[in-house]
């Protein structure tokens, strides 16, 4: 049983405080990890998903779980195989020698790796989330997708 909360006001760290009571007294031993900061948050996932959508809808892509495909697989692995030796050395492992078709498919939900498909986005921290969605933006601006209504909601 693993859980995590992230404390950003009152209401969270009492939960927090709760949680970690109630798992004390049923369990009695308890591993605890804090750092300060900020996971990936929720805006920038519903984000990523607006930006899928406009694609699917602005281009011949597909539909929007096809452009979350090509959007893990283009941008996102791209991202980890720059930045993170371990992905990188898994990848060229795993990944690397199966055909195009095969990877993008395994971006999205298959019986290997549940519904979210091959880890990428979910491996992100926040600044390679913010670069994710930079990139994503400039590609498919350069193709005639419109995301200054999305973008502009994010800096608001």
């Amino acid at each position: 049983m693993t859980d995590k909360i992230s404390v950003n006001c009152q209401a969270k760290l009492s939960e927090a405080i709760t949680c970690l009571t109630t798992m004390f007294r049923e369990k009695k031993f308890v591993v605890v990890s804090l750092r300060p900061g900020k996971d990936r948050t929720l805006d920038q996932n519903a984000l990523w998903f607006a930006m899928y959508r406009r694609i699917a809808e602005m281009t011949q892509i597909g539909d929007a779980g096809d452009a979350r495909r090509y959007c893990k697989l283009h941008f996102g692995v791209q991202i980890l195989l720059n930045e993170d030796a371990g992905f990188q050395a898994e990848w060229y492992r795993v990944m690397r020698h199966l055909p195009y078709e095969t990877k993008l498919s395994m971006m999205g939900g298959c019986k290997l790796f549940g519904p979210d498909g091959f880890p990428v986005t979910s491996l992100f921290n926040r600044a390679q989330g913010i670069q994710y969605t930079d990139r994503m933006a400039a590609y498919f601006t350069g193709h005639g997708v419109v995301f200054s209504d999305l973008l502009s909601e994010v800096a608001a």
